[in-house]
């Protein structure tokens, strides 16, 4: 009888977390004694339209924008074949 009440304690309390809102602190902030302005910059570097696309080219390479870049489905293939891999080997033979 002992299993079944931690048993039922633990999905109460699985189910409770379900409705607690992550990243919300617990007491309220106090309020900031004052804020400062932000200004506008003095001196600023003007950068060619040229760095910028060469900069903006040379990210677009780092960055998979679709399913054929760095493989496609390969990797979650993989994923499906050793998950299914694991289940045969865990799952044990069948008795006729």
């Amino acid at each position: 009888m002992s299993r079944y009440s931690l048993l039922l304690l633990a999905c109460a309390l699985a189910v409770a977390s379900c409705f607690v809102q992550t990243g919300v602190p617990l007491q309220k902030a106090p309020l900031a004694a004052s804020v400062e302005r932000a200004v506008a910059p003095s001196m600023m570097i003007e950068q060619s339209t040229e760095m910028v696309a060469a900069g903006a080219a040379a990210a677009s390479t780092l960055i998979a924008s679709s399913a054929g870049d760095f493989g496609g489905y390969t990797i979650p293939i993989i994923g499906l074949a050793v998950l299914a891999a694991t289940i045969g080997i865990l799952a044990g033979p069948v008795e006729e």
